[in-house]
């Protein structure tokens, strides 16, 4: 190889080395040392002490193609790099040759990406599945119930950065109406769970005080699914209806947020009622 074709070799991410005759290293590009978390001078070396885990060099193919094995290596600086490797030998038939190493550490994020992406799609479709199996009426769960669902929610959105978001909704009866009236506790309830996506939760507190879990939703996506409900209870005869949005801070426990979420509704329900956005929290 040439110099020019080192220097190429460089400019594209990856590293040569120049091997003698009896396998040590003759010189090395700057991005071969890079790559290798190597000291300035290693002539004299075998790349294997630089590299542990390099294949041995009649192993190696003469270029590096998709299907030529990756392996990691940390130099001695620190640095990680998912490194795939070539030998080509002396065309002239002396012994010796040029180690190539390529650097394919972007291409090994984005496969962990992608089986990352693939565990989680595989996570949303089991939870899917099991919804579809439950009764709807099991939708509404009581607050231990609900807490719980939505500490999984928050570890799996911490997990997959994901936001997670909570509604609150707090009803005042018409005048004159009974607290524990079955119809009308029924028809809310009814309404309630028909505004349930496919993985959020619903959580009664109390006949008045209702509470929506939203994965994978953000305070913008909250208050889209907020308005929705309000709509539909608006076909309802109740006096009020207070709906507080809150979004889970990144280090906020569950229930913080739904105190917030609590808030904001107490305070959109002695407004008159309406969607109220509680304070995010960074």
């Amino acid at each position: 190889m040439s110099a020019e074709l080192h220097r190429l070799i460089d400019a594209t991410g990856g590293g040569c080395c120049v091997i003698r005759a009896d396998g040590t290293i003759d010189a090395a590009s700057p991005g071969f040392l890079a790559l290798a978390g190597a000291p300035p001078r290693v002539a004299g070396q075998l790349p294997s002490a630089l590299i542990e885990e390099l294949p041995a060099l009649d192993q190696l193919r003469a270029a590096v193609d998709a299907q030529t094995p990756v392996f990691r290596h940390v130099g001695a600086d620190g640095v990680g790099h998912e490194l795939a490797a070539a030998y080509v030998p002396d065309v002239g038939g002396a012994a010796g040759g040029v180690l190539v190493l390529v650097d394919r550490s972007s291409e090994a994020r984005l496969r962990r990406g992608q089986v990352r992406l693939n565990r989680e799609i595989d996570d949303l479709e089991a939870q899917l599945a099991q919804r579809q199996r439950q009764p709807q009426r099991s939708r509404i769960r009581s607050m231990p119930e609900l807490n719980g669902r939505l500490e999984e929610a928050l570890m799996r959105g911490r997990r997959y950065k994901h936001d997670v978001s909570c509604i609150s909704v707090q009803i005042e009866m018409p005048a004159g109406s009974e607290a524990h009236d079955d119809e009308l506790v029924q028809t809310v309830g009814e309404t309630l769970i028909g505004c349930v996506r496919g993985v959020d939760d619903l959580g009664c507190a109390d006949l008045r005080h209702w509470i929506f879990v939203l994965p994978h939703t953000p305070l913008a996506g909250g208050e889209i699914v907020a308005t929705r409900v309000r709509t539909r209870l608006a076909g309802i005869e109740l006096n009020r209806v207070g709906l507080g949005v809150a979004q889970v801070g990144g280090e906020e426990p569950g229930s913080a947020a739904i105190d917030r979420a609590d808030q904001a509704s107490a305070q959109a329900l002695e407004s008159g009622g309406g969607v109220l956005l509680a304070v995010a929290l960074i």
